[in-house]
């Protein structure tokens, strides 16, 4: 995910209302469940959901304490985890106020399951 704080529904190299996505990765809308841990020494988990994922990172609802660019996260989804670094934090008063994206720092760990790594797949 680029850190330039704009998403949109369009597969990659198509443009938008926002612009062209530089993003290469297919995404997909879909809300799923998944428990976030804003700090990698911390206990306290917090429940959300996404807005859209891709194999490698996702945009997630804002959590309280995850507040910079930059900063790493635990992102589980079932009994799957992966340390995740934030990418971008919208900006209040944009359409992106309230969440984030977010970028795998282990790519080779996906937490999604299966059927919905096929349906990322599928949609290219």
């Amino acid at each position: 995910m680029q850190e330039n704080g704009t998403l949109s529904a369009v597969s990659p190299g198509k443009s938008s209302s926002l612009g062209t996505d530089p993003r290469q990765e297919t995404r997909i809308h879909i809300a799923v469940s998944v428990k976030v841990c804003p700090d990698l020494r911390a206990t306290d988990w917090h429940s959300c959901c996404t807005y859209e994922i891709s194999l490698h990172g996702a945009r997630l609802a804002a959590l309280p304490g995850i507040t910079q660019v930059g900063q790493v996260i635990w992102v589980q989804r079932q009994n799957r985890r992966a340390k995740f670094k934030v990418a971008w934090v919208g900006e209040a008063g944009t359409s992106q106020s309230g969440q984030i994206g977010v970028e795998s720092m282990e790519p080779g760990n996906v937490i999604w399951e299966s059927e919905i790594k096929v349906r990322i797949k599928n949609s290219r």
